[in-house]
């Protein structure tokens, strides 16, 4: 009898695992707002299953079960959640529909998504660490919003035929790298493929992926581009399709669905998948093959060593356009220059808007590791890093930029800290080196067991 209890628990517990298939309507109350979402359960669900939330375009509706099929849930056996836009104005439709307010920012509509989880949370064992984000136009825009808003929660992102534009703007300046992939008919004028080449730019700097992709091209479906994680961080893949235009999915991929090919792409993450959270811009300009002059880099004209980031422009362009972006908190800007030690270089980072102060205005060397900190106190903005040299003939190279964010007692240790006046000790560089020179300007150096900024 004994035994035959246990066996009976066993098989009510695997039936409690694979539940019923589910696919209904759910209203949630959130501020006193009642908003909707349709929750799509398939059979086949197991325990700490994956949750996805697929999020329609402008106009749309959560019925439309956009961009992520329903038939890909039932091969995966994940949850999907399609939440329900509230009616917001869009310029471009010249009037109020169903839609996401895709600003970047953790507002009404991210908080929204937050309590479909939780509320979805409730009734099933989700993973997690196995949230994705997905959406198609609007809905991609809001995807984008996400990463910016939400990198703590979702484990990886997917848009297909929607990038933030217009009275959007994207915002790349969150927690941490995130894995996306994204997918874009050639054909689309709407959310216009001609400007996404800006986007991927900014996107891969961000993750300080590989700015040369490998490519793969099958002729009347797709060209296919892998710009290859960093040290610490992950890739970003990129399809044009032929033929496709404004569309909430293709069959050209190789997968011949993408709902199926932005599975393929989620399942290999979770929020355990390690990377650098403190890592926020690395353009890797060095690299073999890649033109930074078609990528939006001013480099050797006049007396301006390298510039980047551009003045923002919201007509021609639809508000899309290249710039460094942070949110309050202590840098740390590092980078290589070779050049003649004799000579000087100013490295500045300026915000472009508002008050357009100097965040970073130094002097320093114009060789040698640089390692230069500053702070943002006023909040999210954009900005542009500029490398000026002292004459128009100065010859010097810059590589391995990249900013992380910095501790408060890596900022405080230097900041206030100078080169003393009759040095006692020996001195040694950050990589453990004994410095037989004087210090040079700029550089952060060890004398007894002690940091210092040499000014």
């Amino acid at each position: 009898m004994k035994k035959f209890s246990i066996i009976l628990a066993a098989v009510c517990s695997t039936m409690m695992l694979q539940a019923a298939k589910v696919d209904k309507n759910v209203n949630i109350t959130i501020n006193g707002e009642t908003r909707k979402y349709q929750l799509y359960v398939p059979n086949n669900v197991s325990d700490d299953c994956p949750l996805v939330l697929s999020l329609h375009g402008a106009a749309g509706h959560s019925t439309d079960k956009s961009p992520f099929g329903t038939d890909v849930a039932d091969q995966a056996g994940c949850i999907v959640a399609y939440p329900q836009g509230k009616d917001i104005y869009f310029p471009v439709f010249g009037g109020t529909v169903p839609g996401w307010d895709a600003s970047g920012e953790f507002n009404d509509d991210a908080k929204f998504l937050m309590a479909v989880i939780e509320d979805v949370a409730k009734s099933y064992n989700i993973d997690r660490k196995r949230i994705y984000c997905c959406g198609f136009s609007n809905g991609g825009m809001m995807t984008y919003a996400m990463t910016n808003a939400c990198s703590d929660v979702f484990a990886a992102f997917a848009s297909i035929s929607g990038f933030q534009l217009n009275e959007f703007h994207l915002h790349h300046a969150g927690w941490r790298p995130v894995p996306f992939l994204h997918i874009h008919g050639k054909s689309d004028d709407f959310v216009k493929y001609s400007l996404m080449p800006t986007i991927v730019d900014e996107m891969v700097a961000r993750l300080g992926a590989n700015p040369v992709p490998t490519k793969t091209t099958v002729s009347g479906k797709y060209r296919k581009s892998i710009y290859e994680a960093g040290e610490g961080s992950f890739p970003y893949i990129y399809y044009e399709i032929d033929g496709m235009g404004h569309e909430p999915g293709t069959n050209k991929t190789e997968d011949g669905n993408s709902a199926l090919t932005m599975w393929n792409f989620f399942k290999q993450y979770t929020l355990n998948t390690p990377c650098d959270t403190t890592l926020k811009w690395a353009p890797r300009i060095e690299a073999e093959g890649y033109s930074p002059r078609a990528h939006g880099w001013t480099m050797n004209s006049s007396l301006t060593l390298l510039k980047f980031g551009e003045v923002p422009n919201t007509s021609d362009k639809q508000n899309v356009y290249r710039t460094l972006q942070f949110n309050n908190g202590n840098y740390k800007l590092h980078f290589k220059a070779e050049g003649d030690a004799a000579k000087k270089i100013i490295v500045k980072i300026q915000k472009l808007t508002d008050k357009k102060n100097f965040v970073l205005n130094d002097t320093i060397a114009a060789n040698g590791e640089a390692n230069l900190f500053f702070k943002v106190e006023d909040g999210w903005g954009e900005y542009k890093f500029l490398i000026i040299r002292e004459a128009n003939t100065d010859a010097i190279t810059i590589s391995d930029i990249t900013i992380h964010t910095a501790s408060d007692e890596e900022l405080t240790s230097i900041q206030n800290s100078v080169t003393p006046k009759k040095p006692c000790g020996n001195l040694y560089t950050l990589a453990g080196i004994r410095s037989t020179t004087s210090p040079r300007s700029g550089d952060i150096y060890i004398r007894n067991n002690k940091k210092f900024f040499s000014k």
